[in-house]
């Protein structure tokens, strides 16, 4: 089993196929309603290219050892360092608490 987690890609999702509310509430603006104003500037403009990907992913899947998640683009790639930097840090932060939870090494 391979999990494909890719960044943005130049497809229809977040152009012609997006369905959106015609509603729009101004308390979301900041928010969602940024959200969906990235979204449609940023169509057609994205960096993934959906024919490579999809070779990378072909690529992966008949590897002898395929990849339990294959990142694809260099947004994914970028977005999950900095989750893994910022899982670093907080493992370091809250080792020694995280350590004290287990009996200690005399009782085991």
């Amino acid at each position: 089993m391979t999990i494909v987690e890719p960044g943005a890609f130049r497809t229809n999702w977040s152009g012609p196929s997006m369905r959106q509310s015609r509603t729009s509430i101004d308390d979301y603006a900041e928010t969602a309603g940024a959200r969906r104003t990235s979204t449609l500037a940023n169509y057609g403009h994205q960096p993934g290219d959906p024919a490579r990907a999809a070779a990378a992913i072909i690529t992966a899947v008949l590897a002898e050892e395929p990849p339990l998640r294959l990142l694809l683009g260099k947004v994914a790639h970028d977005v999950a360092t900095a989750r893994l930097g910022n899982l670093a840090t907080a493992f370091a932060t809250w080792r020694e608490l995280t350590l004290s939870a287990d009996f200690p090494e005399e009782t085991r």
